[in-house]
């Protein structure tokens, strides 16, 4: 949601340093301020949702919705490629966070081939948690860490090997 508000403001600015007139430069920064303080005060009334019932927070991105604890909500995702399709990662990093995930890293999973796309999970029930619903949005299993991520930093490992 940061990035699309960013994107938001980003784009406002560029649109009116192309403009000539300072009218329409002013309408466009309040334009784009109402949508970055828009997006601030939905992330607030989510937090205070979050502050009086701490068993569950929920995030909405336009059609869907996804519940989450707390704690699964802050548990940070790394989506690795596996495959040859380029930007794969990405896509799914993108879907993931407009759902309200925290994606720390994306990048390439080299060491070896994922048969199908899964999401590996430490030994924390955060963690657990967190793959499990994560895995249910992208329609594939979950499963503990194998061997060759098993000591790998904290958090979800989701391994794509195709598009979801």
């Amino acid at each position: 949601m940061v990035l699309i508000a960013l994107a938001i403001l980003f784009a406002g600015l560029g649109f009116a340093s192309l403009g000539g007139s300072d009218s329409e430069e002013t309408a466009t920064t309040a334009t784009t301020t109402a949508a970055v303080t828009t997006t601030a005060a939905a992330r607030t009334t989510t937090a205070a949702a979050g502050a009086t019932s701490a068993s569950t927070t929920s995030t909405t991105s336009g059609a869907s919705s996804t519940s989450k604890s707390a704690d699964a909500a802050s548990v940070p995702v790394r989506v690795l490629n596996n495959s040859n399709v380029t930007g794969l990662a990405s896509q799914t990093a993108t879907k993931l966070m407009s759902s309200g995930w925290t994606v720390s890293e994306t990048g390439n999973y080299s060491d070896g081939t994922i048969s199908e796309t899964t999401v590996y999970y430490g030994t924390s029930a955060a963690e657990k948690e967190a793959a499990t619903e994560i895995a249910a949005q992208l329609g594939v299993s979950a499963q503990p860490r194998f061997p060759g991520i098993a000591n790998s930093s904290a958090g979800v490992i989701v391994i794509v090997t195709s598009a979801q």
